[in-house]
């Protein structure tokens, strides 16, 4: 051969999607200018097509070289080439001809839906969100319909308040920019359906979601079942989430590589006659992805169940083509299939953790599992669980920690109760839609997946209830996620090689992380900040190291105001709040703060209450800072600083607010 591959020899897509990740993370943090990294491009392809047939040794290494920066600078070209910008005009309201993408799922207070919005004036369709009235809601709609609607589209943002979730991003990643909301007379049904795949799986998910709701009264166990079953995850309380995500069970509740490799399991045990013969594992092959597409089919084809059906696919094909399957190459390159398919799903929070927990599972299972050789069957089983756990936990902790700031205490028990009780779960609810067309046998099938989620439910909020279940306010920087995860690597790598440098490695990195730690609490002692929440009470923090002051109308907060709070003195390490309500305090003097009347002064911020807006509870301000630095929430306008720039402002109009004071 002219040339020695050596480069793709071994566990290839481990390779070329780690040198793909790391263009499109510098594209994502540097946003280089795409004609430049075009045109290096084309010299790096120029270059290595110069030397391909070279074959001596350091024509190799070049050629390796070359390839893997060309890899690194694809990745950081890709994204510009497939991710679109929505900029459209939507200046005022104008009729559309929708078609509902999904079946109306009933909110608090409204019910919401995609909708894939056109008209003349557009050049191609518009995914949005779209969120209908209760009153005089026409509950006949459903997926496939054709509607005509007359709005006016809002792109979507957040409230602004500091360290919330990121809502904007999470539906841009879905390519969905704007929102409408529709009130009784602004939409009509227009009798028409339309049919496509997508449309066709919805309706699917939909009819069975209405034959669980016939056996499942319970609006809690039902729409558990149908998270677990169907990914149907419309109907759930945010109390059942809260729970679940408190006693680290939430991977159940989104179907996922948990639930494909069960569908796996199962397919694998029923069908495994298949595998006779010299074209036995083809056939076997065949028939397996065939069906974990039409679960995908049927569970609406969500994000999640797309993504894991994709793993498994190239996993089966590894196996079924009888070659020595490396599972890291089949998951790196289910991984990059995807991540081709649309870049933005690199930063989708359930794709990393997914992909992170079967790795950690593939990986370091094996060798806690052998830690022990057990031989009672019961005890090798739930070591075995056990295991997989704390694998899983293993890889995803430092992710978790900085989405969620939390920690589940009790994960390795709730994996005992909810791992078993979802496997019958799944291989009840596929007897229970086998058995539908037999209404009697079905209902008993039904009721017996009732227990078994009650079961599950009730052993959660127990789980739950334990002042030791979750561990809050855990926060972890972007730095310290990266150092923390190079510190797993590193003894992993020691472990499995006995070198002793990535151990020297490892703990080396522990200092440096004990060092960012140190200096973020330094940081933190001498924050001097103002921020004013984008609520529709007044609700004003002011913060002075770790002491802080919180200005309403009200001494009681309400419990969604009080969250947003809950976050910020989480992240910025505050002491518990002092409460100061204006309407029952004229007076108040500490510190820096002075409150007197209609008017704050805190350090070189004032602010003046001029009057109650519109909205409930909530103060038009006025506020005037000196030689101060603006970090910029969602809504404000003002970027200079060092000035005395006077600011009319209120909440629900501008958004958030956010003063850095010297």
């Amino acid at each position: 051969m002219p040339v020695a591959r050596s480069f793709f020899q071994k566990i290839p897509f481990i390779r070329i999607t780690s040198l793909f990740l790391i263009g499109i993370l510098i594209n994502h943090y540097f946003v280089p200018d795409t004609r430049l990294i075009a045109i290096i491009l084309v010299m790096l392809i120029s270059t290595l097509i110069l030397f391909w047939h070279n074959s001596n040794f350091v024509s190799i290494q070049i050629q390796n070289s070359i390839l893997s920066a060309a890899i690194v600078f694809l990745g950081v070209f890709y994204p510009n080439r497939t991710i679109e910008k929505r900029d459209r005009d939507f200046s005022r309201k104008d009729y559309y001809l929708a078609e509902v993408c999904q079946k109306p799922g009933e909110k608090a207070k409204t019910f919401q839906t995609i909708l894939l919005i056109q008209n003349d004036k557009l050049t191609e369709p518009e995914k949005i969100v779209a969120y209908f009235s209760k009153v005089g809601f026409d509950s006949t709609i459903t997926t496939g319909d054709r509607l005509i609607i007359l709005a006016k589209p809002q792109k979507i943002k957040n409230a602004g308040n500091p360290f919330e979730f990121d809502y904007q991003s999470l539906m841009h990643q879905r390519n969905i920019w704007f929102s409408v909301y529709l009130t009784e007379g602004t939409y009509l049904k227009t009798g028409q359906q339309v049919s496509h795949i997508s449309n066709l799986a919805e309706k699917v998910r939909d009819r069975l979601v209405a034959m669980l709701a016939e056996a499942l009264p319970e609006k809690e166990e039902r729409s558990v079942v149908s998270a677990l079953t169907l990914g149907y995850r419309t109907e759930i309380d945010q109390d059942t989430l809260d729970y679940f995500a408190s006693t680290g069970a939430m991977h159940v509740l989104s179907v996922s590589g948990l639930h494909v490799a069960l569908i796996y399991m199962i397919l694998g045990f029923l069908l495994s006659f298949l595998k006779r013969g010299k074209i036995g594992p083809v056939i076997f092959s065949v028939v397996m992805i065939s069906f974990l597409w039409i679960y995908a089919f049927i569970s609406g084809f969500s994000p999640p169940v797309q993504r894991a059906t994709v793993m498994f696919t190239f996993v089966i094909i590894g196996n079924g083509i009888r070659r020595p399957v490396n599972i890291y190459n089949s998951l790196t390159a289910s991984a990059l299939f995807l991540i081709l398919l649309n870049p933005n799903v690199l930063f989708d929070v359930g794709f990393q953790l997914s992909y992170l927990a079967i790795f950690g599972i593939v990986l370091i299972q094996p060798a806690l599992n052998n830690i022990f050789e057990l031989t009672n069957p019961i005890l090798k089983w739930s070591w075995s669980l056990f295991t997989v756990s704390v694998a899983a936990q293993l890889m995803t902790f430092p992710l978790g920690l900085f989405y969620f700031n939390q920690f589940p205490n009790l994960f390795w028990l709730s994996n005992f109760v909810v791992v078993p009780i979802t496997t019958f779960i799944m291989w009840f609810g596929i007897a229970f839609f086998i058995f539908s067309p037999f209404h009697g046998l079905a209902m008993f099938v039904g009721m017996i997946i009732q227990k078994l989620t009650f079961v599950m439910l009730w052993t959660l909020k127990v789980m739950d209830a334990q002042p030791i279940a979750v561990s809050k306010g855990i926060v972890l920087t972007t730095g310290q996620v990266w150092i923390l995860y190079g510190i797993i690597s590193a003894i992993l790598v020691y472990l499995f090689s006995k070198k002793k440098q990535w151990l020297f490695y490892g703990l080396f990195l522990i200092p440096m992380l004990q060092c960012s730690v140190l200096a973020n609490n330094y940081k933190l002692l001498n924050q001097k900040l103002v921020f004013v929440y984008n609520t529709r009470n007044t609700l004003i923090h002011l913060i002075d190291g770790r002491n802080n002051y919180l200005v309403t109308n009200d001494s009681i907060i309400p419990e969604n105001e009080f969250k947003m709070t809950r976050k910020v003195m989480d992240h910025l390490k505050l002491n518990s709040p002092i409460i100061l309500d204006k309407s029952k305090i004229s007076n108040f003097k500490a510190g820096n703060l002075i409150l007197e009347g209609s008017s704050l002064q805190f350090m070189n911020c004032s602010i003046k209450f001029n009057k109650v807006s519109k909205f409930q509870n909530t103060d038009i301000l006025s506020l005037q800072a000196q030689n101060r630095n603006i970090n910029i929430s969602t809504g404000s306008p003002y970027s200079k600083a060092n000035q005395d720039l006077p600011i009319n402002f209120y909440t629900k109009s501008d958004g958030a607010y956010h003063l850095q004071l010297k």
